[in-house]
């Protein structure tokens, strides 16, 4: 059985390009839909507690599985998390193909194989993490520098009384839900936003009530 993981980071980004990526890979290998099995999810790698889809896909696999991905950053975003994983799928007997890097399939030796894809995978784990610290230390410095000349605003406010869509109905469900006397932790799992959002939202309403006031 062949399994397949996608992942993008936030909910407005698309994966149609990784899906694209494992329908060729399958085509070119002759896979067969029916031994192919997709889990794909739009969170953060940050953290590995909260892709459940990942989760899913780890309870999944079996021995002699294989489980394709179409980058090691689609597992995790830093060299410990990427190894958990790999470790995990290990641990399965299952097996793991990267699309983005070098096989050995020509290899037969399997101890030699082995050896040479978790040479290649320890170095792309290693190079994928240096480089996501290089981005956000740049990330970083732009913001300080911005700061500096009075250019940087800050993430966009998104929930608040003037919004728009959907962001203006999650407003509206929060502050009637803080108007009932319901707690930030029950708005929190009913609207679905973070418990810091709610407080952020609550403390922006009380501020504009005592200026209306005043």
């Amino acid at each position: 059985m062949y399994v397949a993981y996608l992942r993008v980071s936030s909910s407005d980004q698309n994966l149609a390009r990784q899906e694209q990526a494992i329908i060729d890979w399958q085509i070119k290998n002759e896979v067969e839909t029916n031994d192919l099995k997709v889990f794909k999810e739009k969170v953060s790698g940050k953290t590995i507690s909260n892709r459940n889809e990942l989760g899913s896909m780890l309870s999944f696999i079996r021995e002699h599985d294989t489980v394709v991905v179409t980058s090691l950053d689609r597992i995790g975003r830093n060299s410990r998390d990427i190894k958990e994983v790999l470790q995990e799928i290990k641990s399965k007997g299952a097996n793991i193909e990267i699309l983005d890097l070098p096989t050995f399939s020509g290899v037969n030796e399997p101890a030699l194989r082995d050896l040479l894809t978790n040479l290649v995978i320890e170095v792309f784990s290693y190079v994928a993490e240096s480089e996501r610290n290089k981005i956000v230390e740049r990330q970083r410095e732009g913001i300080t520098l911005a700061k500096q000349r009075g250019l940087y605003k800050g993430r966009p406010l998104k929930y608040h009384e003037g919004a728009q869509g959907a962001d203006k109905l999650v407003y509206d469900k929060v502050i009637e839900s803080l108007n009932r006397g319901e707690t930030v932790k029950n708005i929190s799992q009913k609207v679905g936003i973070s418990r810091k959002t709610v407080y952020a939202i609550k403390s922006r309403a009380t501020n504009q009530m005592l200026e209306n006031q005043g």
